[in-house]
């Protein structure tokens, strides 16, 4: 009988086994230096990005970011960073370059830092407009180990960010977001609006703000009317403040409620009980699916909380509708004051809702109009962002504390708005912001 030697065979068979086998062990270690070294490119990309946008917007004061402002510079085409850096920064992209050397990557050996910048909408994020923006481009050659004996000496990690700086702004209290329309802003019929707050209009159209028959918008303090596009009038329009003249070709703003979220349904359901003429109902928060609707001399009072109204909110003339404490959210139908309605509103002064007077549902573009009588006050957000507005304030003695949100917006009358509602959403002051 004949007798194999097994030894050899395990000893050859493990061999076989272990080259593909610390191969793939090899390549793990590879790929997970290759990441680990694109994780802290990434990091160096967002410091050298967010260095030099801030460094812009320290030099600047939060306005005039141009490139041809002192120590602010613009490369249309990539700017490398220097392999020395010392002392004090020429200019903000320098000092981006120097952040970037303190997260470890200098344009030396097997890495570079690159540099954009410039004035409106970054090549990267085209959709969105600033004041000046950044682009950070950082890249290494990392030697590979195992990998190189499969031929694969090297591997190339990138990482990219984009920052935007936008210049301190008034924001305002009166805001349209509508890009393009004209007549974003319109007022009709002698219209003075005055307000110590400001005005936005994010119309990049030629009469963003128009006036039929004449109008007068005046800003207090340091409160400015700025506009994207530009103003006209069929009338006499005239737009003046302590602080000068409208300021126009302005960036565009954000919407300062855009991270304000709608109510869930609440319960119970509710509804308005059958009135006569004169009656009261004494309403309490809800889930009214058919609406708030008052007819001629019916008044409404309601106690504080939340009220989600599918069906709309109708007032007609010579109706009253009082509230402390509350916000409305309008789901569907359409909002109508009629003019004569006596109406006292005021938002909740602290909580989740704070300052969130009507918000009518993104979703729901059905145009709104609040004209109520001289006596009218309406204190807190007016929230109407997919909507054209009608609006007016009431007699010019009435100062409130108002933010108006709209897509559109149609002035009626006067009105007088003393400061900005008080919420829990910031808005749109300037700053720096990782774009991409």
């Amino acid at each position: 009988m004949k007798i194999f030697n097994r030894r050899g065979q395990t000893a050859m068979l493990f061999t076989l086994a272990a080259i593909p086998l610390f191969g793939m062990i090899g390549l793990a270690v590879d790929i997970g230096w290759a990441h680990f070294r694109q994780e802290a490119a990434q990091t160096a990309a967002d410091a050298a990005a967010m260095g030099a946008a801030k460094a812009a917007y320290t030099t600047s004061g939060g306005t005039g970011m141009t490139c041809t402002a002192s120590q602010i510079a613009c490369y249309a085409t990539e700017y490398t960073c220097p392999s020395t850096l010392t002392g004090t920064p020429a200019n903000n992209i320098i000092a981006g370059c120097m952040w970037a050397k303190e997260n470890g990557f200098v344009t030396a050996g097997r890495q570079k830092v690159t540099f954009q910048s410039g004035v409106g909408a970054a090549p990267t994020a085209a959709g969105v407009t600033m004041s000046y923006w950044i682009i950070v481009r950082v890249s290494e050659t990392v030697p590979q180990l195992f990998s190189a004996v499969l031929g694969f000496p090297t591997a190339s990690v990138t990482a990219r960010a984009t920052t935007g700086a936008r210049e301190a702004s008034s924001g305002g209290c009166v805001i349209t977001l509508d890009p393009t329309a004209s007549a974003s802003l319109r007022m009709t019929g002698t219209t003075n609006l005055n307000t110590g707050c400001g005005v936005f209009v994010n119309s990049n159209a030629g009469d963003a703000i128009t006036a039929v028959g004449g109008g007068t918008i005046n800003t207090t303090g340091s409160a400015r009317t700025e506009i994207v596009g530009n103003f006209s009038g069929s009338g006499n329009i005239q737009i003046n403040g302590v602080a000068g003249s409208p300021l126009i070709g302005r960036p565009r703003i954000s919407d300062p409620f855009a991270d304000l979220n709608p109510p869930t349904v609440p319960s119970p359901t509710r509804s308005v009980p059958s009135l006569g003429s004169h009656d009261t109902a004494n309403l309490q928060p809800g889930y009214y699916p058919s609406g708030i609707n008052l007819s001629s001399h019916q008044v409404a009072n309601l106690a504080p909380g939340v009220y989600y109204v599918d069906g709309g909110i109708d007032l007609g003339a010579q109706t009253t509708l009082n509230g402390t404490g509350v916000t409305l959210f309008v789901k569907s139908g359409i909002v109508n004051m009629s003019g004569g309605a006596a109406v006292s509103l005021s938002a909740p002064s602290s909580g989740d809702w704070q300052g969130i007077l009507f918000f009518q549902d993104r979703g729901n573009n059905l145009a709104a109009t609040l004209v109520g009588g001289t006596t009218q006050q309406m204190n807190g957000a007016l929230y109407f962002p997919a909507a054209q507005l009608t609006y007016t304030g009431g007699s010019s003695t009435n100062a409130t504390a108002t933010t108006i949100v709209s897509n559109t917006l149609s002035l009626v009358g006067n009105s007088n708005i003393a400061a900005a509602a008080s919420t829990n959403y910031t808005g749109n002051s300037g700053g720096v912001s990782l774009i991409d």
